[in-house]
């Protein structure tokens, strides 16, 4: 089977259709969440640095880069488990029946 009728095969383009999804989802969510924290330190600075609490030394602005921080995290960790559910299920299918065909 040539490369030609493999990116033409249905199970060939449903998994670039959802890896390309997740990607640009992926993408977008933290683009807006870096993007907001850029935003909040560039035009925000009484607000990122405000103490909480405010008997403490830790501002707004730790806790949000600790929050970027996080997402960052969750959102890599969520591609890993989806990406090694469902689009290695995909891809095992896609194979099997590409060796069929051949």
């Amino acid at each position: 089977m040539s490369l030609a009728d493999i990116s033409k095969h249905p199970r060939f383009i449903e998994l670039v259709k959802k890896r390309h999804q997740l990607r640009v989802t992926m993408i977008g969510l933290m683009l807006t969440v870096f993007m907001s924290y850029l935003v909040a330190w560039a035009y925000f600075p009484g607000l990122v640095n405000t103490r909480l609490p405010s008997d403490s030394s830790v501002t707004i602005g730790i806790w949000f880069s600790v929050f970027v921080v996080l997402v960052a995290i969750f959102l890599s960790a969520y591609y890993a488990v989806v990406a090694g559910k469902s689009l290695d299920a995909l891809n095992a299918q896609l194979i099997k029946e590409i060796e069929q065909d051949a």
